[in-house]
């Protein structure tokens, strides 16, 4: 698969997760104002929720930053990012009857997991890690 399909799909995915941690953060805040105790609690629980989430796309648009500039971390940052993502699609689908959302939420992680394991992906990391390993010496 083309790298730059790969960083596409990676800001893809970044944007998408961004705009669902916006839909959570909101309504938290809808939550803030509504009732005693108890609304409120879950509000702010969905707004930390909302804050994980855009983490997770933020270490989306980190990997396609790092590849594009050529750094050895942007593995780790797509990996990270994937691993946290399929977790919190595996949540979602044990809480819910969501089938298809989860799988529609898991398909660019699992592309972009597949690539990071494989010849072409290794291949295109590997030459930024020698740059790394080379430049620290």
């Amino acid at each position: 698969m083309n790298f730059r399909i790969i960083l596409l799909l990676a800001l893809v995915q970044g944007v998408a997760t961004l705009l669902r941690a916006f839909g959570w953060m909101q309504t938290g805040f809808d939550l803030f104002g509504q009732g005693l105790l108890l609304l409120p609690f879950i509000g702010a629980v969905a707004v930390m929720h909302g804050l994980f989430i855009a983490t997770v796309a933020l270490l989306y648009v980190l990997f396609a930053i790092g590849a594009l500039l050529g750094k050895g971390w942007a593995w780790w940052s797509c990996l990270t990012a994937v691993i946290v993502n399929l977790f919190l699609v595996l949540s979602a689908l044990v809480q819910g009857p969501a089938a298809a959302e989860a799988i529609a939420w898991s398909i660019i992680p699992v592309i972009l997991l597949f690539y990071l394991f494989s010849r072409a992906g290794r291949g295109a990391f590997k030459g930024f890690r020698a740059g790394v390993d080379a430049s620290s010496r």
